[in-house]
């Protein structure tokens, strides 16, 4: 995980939600030291169990409450709803756990890189963002929460304390800490995706508009006289830019291979806890939009259907924000090919000319995705492919209406 000035308040986030159990120390000389916190473990290691406990023994509860009825294939179906909510919750701790190294080894790559391209930062937009995914994202689950606690406070009156205190606070838990690992997988891709846009901007800058503006500053600074001249010293100063702009193009390329490999580690990094909460979003917005579409159907529209509403806007959000994430980043790498191209194109000097033949290569050869495991790329065609599968499992499920019901 990104770990930085501009991300502190996700970092902060992460680490209530025991989502990132390190411990961050600068020396005087500004030196960065990530270590794993031996508190912090502790803390994540005893909060999900005590989560992971509490939701599996307050289970019957939570179904006396929730099921008027003895229906066995409603509660198996919900069983697995609630086992794909507790293994993606567990995958994002365990990912934390796991992940010390990584994080070492992605913040020693980036520290080097935003040396780089330093004076691209923007710090003040970088920490706008990272606090709108920390602030904004929560406090809309918060208010799903108070409504959903409120819808079933209302129907099941008789075992609803018990049902509070063994299941209601323990599952809302672990939903937030849910949340926590989509806004931290999405705040670091987000990162990534700056850095190859700042990346870009240093090509564009130097490369594609360095001749015109060096021309331009030239031609400016001679006198009358001096015109007839100009060309061949223009071409002595070119020449001689070129060897500095050579020199920036390997820095460059170096950047970028080190962006790649920090997809790569962080990528490997949180893979298991991408996949449970790709495959928690679609399951349960096939379980969700059944139940909503029997309501619609039946002419039953109480509290409990808009309290299903909002939570299948809730998955579709959470899916969203990874998705989105991958996507804005995967779409500035590739934007770097075509920058790269443009300037093979219109590039005259053979010292340059070679360098982005050879960065041209590596860009083809090397692409940056976000894989999950290496089972398939986060980026918009998942949308595609989860839209089809899930309205394909909401005709099959829909087949069971008789027996699975409210």
């Amino acid at each position: 995980m990104e770990i930085s000035e501009s991300s502190l308040s996700v970092i902060y986030l992460s680490r209530a939600l025991a989502l990132a159990p390190i411990s961050v120390k600068t020396n005087k000389e500004g030196v960065v030291t990530i270590k794993r916190s031996k508190v912090l473990t502790i803390y994540s290691i005893i909060l999900c169990l005590t989560l992971v406990t509490l939701v599996g023994t307050g289970f019957k509860d939570y179904c006396k409450v929730k099921f008027c009825v003895n229906s066995s294939t409603l509660q198996v179906v919900t069983a697995l709803d609630v086992g794909m909510v507790t293994l993606t919750f567990i995958a994002g701790i365990g990912c934390g756990l796991c992940s010390v190294k990584p994080t070492q080894q992605l913040n020693m790559r980036l520290r080097k890189i935003d040396e780089t391209l330093h004076f691209y930062v923007n710090f003040e937009n970088d920490r706008f963002i990272s606090r709108i995914l920390a602030i904004i994202t929560p406090i809309m689950f918060g208010t799903i929460i108070c409504f959903d606690y409120f819808v079933w406070m209302v129907i099941g009156s008789q075992h609803f304390l018990a049902a509070t205190f063994n299941w209601y606070l323990p599952y809302y838990g672990i939903y937030l800490v849910i949340i926590g690992s989509h806004i931290l997988y999405a705040n670091n891709a987000l990162g990534l995706g700056r850095r190859f846009r700042r990346l870009n901007k240093i090509l564009k800058y130097h490369f594609l508009l360095d001749e015109k503006r060096l021309r331009k500053t030239w031609v400016n600074n001679l006198s009358s006289d001096e015109e007839h001249s100009s060309h061949h010293e223009f071409d002595r100063l070119r020449n001689q830019h070129s060897k500095t702009r050579v020199e920036l193009l390997r820095l460059l390329v170096d950047n970028y291979e080190s962006l790649y490999k920090c997809v790569e580690i962080f990528s490997n990094a949180f893979g298991f806890a991408a996949l449970c909460n790709l495959i928690s979003c679609m399951l349960h917005i096939v379980i969700t939009g059944h139940f909503m579409i029997i309501a619609i159907r039946e002419f039953s529209i109480t509290p409990q259907t808009y309290s299903q509403m909002m939570w299948i806007m809730m998955h579709i959000f959470r899916l969203l924000l990874v998705v989105e994430a991958c996507h804005k980043a995967t779409v500035e790498s590739k934007k770097t090919i075509q920058i790269v191209s443009e300037i093979k194109r219109k590039t005259v000097e053979q010292s340059l000319a070679a360098e982005f033949q050879k960065f041209w290569k590596y860009l083809h050869t090397y692409e940056v995705r976000f894989s999950v495991l290496g089972i398939c790329d986060i980026n918009r065609t998942i949308l595609t492919t989860f839209s089809s599968g899930i309205v394909t499992y909401l005709f099959i499920v829909l087949q069971f209406e008789n027996t699975l019901y409210l």
